[in-house]
């Protein structure tokens, strides 16, 4: 399993969103997420998958699959 089927599982599993809707999203907000708790899925992220996340970076990353996309790079 590659790093994005881990995690758009992980977003899954977590938040209840189906892969369509990960890839079809046009912002966090549309799928429930605000800052708040878009902080703690980047917090989680960090460390569930050992990566650091930019806080420059993430004005940048408004959509899951931007999100996907970023931390699959790193």
């Amino acid at each position: 399993m590659d790093i994005r089927e881990k995690l758009t599982g992980f977003l899954s599993e977590r938040y209840g969103w189906t892969d369509e809707e990960i890839k079809e999203a046009e912002s966090f907000e549309a799928l429930g997420l605000d800052s708040l708790s878009l902080y703690s899925l980047v917090t989680e992220c960090e460390e569930k998958f050992g990566v650091k996340v930019d806080t420059d970076d993430m004005t940048e990353i408004d959509t899951p699959e931007k999100f996907i996309n970023y931390i699959a790079g790193k």
